[in-house]
């Protein structure tokens, strides 16, 4: 899946994506990188809303996550965010990058679980960038069932 693709899937299949300005950089099944602007996701202090860095994060993953599962031929939509936490380790200023990466460890057992029980969970970690600085770390459960 191209990253245009994977864009365009967002804007239809999940509409706040295209108001909050997400723009895919990259997408592949090891890596997706995403752009949001800071002026369509600003709170009162002029700095990232913490709930659109978490949304972005959460995101970037499923994106991620839909790419891998896709890309070894499975045909589901039942994929689900089953918990997310996000740690705040300093405010984001500018528009910010968001890259989201799975260990291969964790991604090979989850492919081995899903092909032999039909549902599985693994963990996706996504950064938050800018300035060259890590503003925030996200980490979610993701679960697909065939």
């Amino acid at each position: 899946m191209l990253a245009s693709d994977l864009e365009k899937l967002f804007y239809y299949e999940i509409p706040i994506s295209e108001k909050m300005g997400v723009k895919i950089l990259t997408a592949d099944p090891n890596k997706v990188t995403i752009h949001v602007p800071l002026q369509a996701n600003k709170n009162h202090k002029g700095t990232a809303f913490g709930g659109s860095q978490y949304s972005c994060c959460a995101l970037a993953c499923y994106g991620l996550f839909l790419i891998g599962v896709r890309e070894l031929g499975y045909q589901t939509n039942n994929i689900v965010i089953a918990n997310g936490n996000i740690k705040y380790k300093a405010p984001v200023k500018t528009d910010f990058l968001i890259t989201a990466n799975w260990n291969d460890d964790s991604k090979n057992d989850f492919f081995k679980k899903l092909n032999l029980n039909k549902k599985a969970k693994v963990n996706i970690q996504a950064l938050i960038t800018s300035e060259n600085l890590i503003c925030s770390e996200f980490n979610g459960d993701f679960v697909a069932i065939l």
